[in-house]
């Protein structure tokens, strides 16, 4: 039996987009820095690859997030896939004619920033739109599982047609993932209403909720990117919320950037072996979002996302130590579980507590702060340079588990729903 969410008109489109562009992201991620890798030996060039792509975030996340709060988030959906595609098959043709120097990349990895930083914000505030406030966790939990599901299958995928095929092959790939991603929301459009709440948000006893159109979100008569600017300042809430994403950005979710260098170095199995880890975190996180999306968090979200976020840094603390690889395999999943939790639940919260009309603005701020992620990515790449991964990851995990725990001393936070 399908979840309810899939009875929603529009819902089962976005979330075979949002899943084809997350398959489509995993497979780039892990050629950009298998390639930065092997044609620098440098784990802190790769992270200077990585953090060009995320830099966008920091800068134009808010922006962004203002602008779906004024425009169509389906049709933003829509454009930032298609534009994707564009410079995917430039980026084909640079592979093919072996012009991917290190310049080219990071500004490939700047570019895809900028179009995967519209393409967020508007893919997580629509499916907001579409499942409403009372389902929402579980919802975006779904949307998300999505992403994970399809980023294992990028992990696998992509290692071994790397591998086996090279970058122009591997790259073409993606570009066909990514224009699943645009025309899918554009086959199955949402039926929309004035006043009648999506189906999930129906009375328990209306037996037919999925017939019900989709509620009209609330939309600015103009764009106001100031108001969405000093957002972070007028809602103390979403104040700590985003710091704790930040910290989070840093010390975990930035440690993905050594995986490169634990496959090469560390454990030697190879571009094969670094798409099974990237695959079996991914996998991870969708186990830790179907069961969210099952249970959801209502009531608890908050305790759940710190105790997500304790439980995350502890198995990168964990990882880094281990030298079986087996091990670290497991401990890959367990990270990867943590943080799904952790990132879906800090989206959700961000815009169950911001206003209707600016929840476009809240999954900017969230953009913005996951945009501190290159403060990690350069910061732990020196350090991996400096003084080996297995250290670096250590002292990283260990950090955000010192974060978790401050976090919960956080009364508001640790009650938020």
């Amino acid at each position: 039996m399908l979840p309810a969410a899939f009875t929603i008109p529009g819902f089962a489109a976005l979330w075979v987009s949002a899943s084809s562009a997350s398959f489509a992201r995993i497979v780039t991620q892990l050629a950009l820095s298998w390639i930065t890798l092997e044609a620098t030996g440098s784990p802190f060039v790769v992270g200077v690859v990585t953090a060009a792509r995320m830099v966008p975030q920091l800068v134009l996340g808010i922006p962004f997030g203002a602008l779906a709060d004024w425009l169509d988030r389906r049709l933003l959906v829509v454009a930032s896939n298609g534009l994707s595609v564009v410079l995917l098959l430039v980026l084909v043709g640079l592979s093919a004619g072996g012009l991917l120097t290190t310049p080219a990349l990071v500004a490939v990895s700047v570019l895809y920033g900028v179009l995967d930083t519209l393409r967020m914000t508007a893919t997580q505030s629509y499916a907001y739109d579409l499942v409403r406030s009372a389902r929402a966790t579980s919802g975006m939990a779904l949307t998300s599982f999505g992403t994970q599901l399809l980023g294992t299958m990028g992990g696998l995928v992509g290692g071994y047609t790397l591998e086996r095929y090279g970058g122009p092959i591997t790259f073409g790939a993606i570009a066909l993932a990514v224009l699943i991603a645009t025309v899918a929301p554009l086959v199955q459009p949402p039926s929309v209403g004035s006043d009648a709440p999506a189906g999930p948000d129906a009375p328990p006893s209306d037996p037919t909720p999925p017939s019900k159109p989709v509620e009209r979100p609330s939309r600015r008569s103009r764009v106001d990117f100031r108001r969405a600017m000093t957002l972070v300042a007028r809602n103390r809430l979403l104040t700590v919320l985003a710091l704790a994403i930040i910290l989070a950005e840093i010390f975990g979710f930035a440690s993905q950037i050594l995986l490169p260098t634990f496959a090469r170095d560390v454990f030697d199995v190879g571009a094969s072996g670094l798409g099974i880890m990237m695959a079996v975190r991914s996998g991870g996180g969708a186990l830790g979002l179907l069961v969210l999306s099952r249970l959801g968090a209502e009531g608890r979200s908050g305790l759940v996302f710190v105790s997500a976020a304790g439980a995350f840094g502890l198995a990168l603390l964990l990882f880094g130590v281990t030298p079986a690889y087996a091990v670290a395999l497991v401990l890959l999943g367990l990270s990867g579980l943590c943080a799904s939790v952790m990132d879906t639940l800090g989206q959700t919260l961000l815009q169950r507590n911001a206003d209707e009309h600016e929840r476009g603005a809240a999954m900017g701020l969230w953009v913005f702060s996951v945009g501190f992620g290159p403060v990690g990515h350069l910061t732990l790449g020196a350090a991996a340079s400096a003084f080996g991964a297995p250290v670096t990851q250590a002292v990283s995990g260990l950090l955000l588990a010192v974060v978790a725990a401050l976090m919960a001393t956080h009364g508001p936070l640790r009650r938020a729903r």
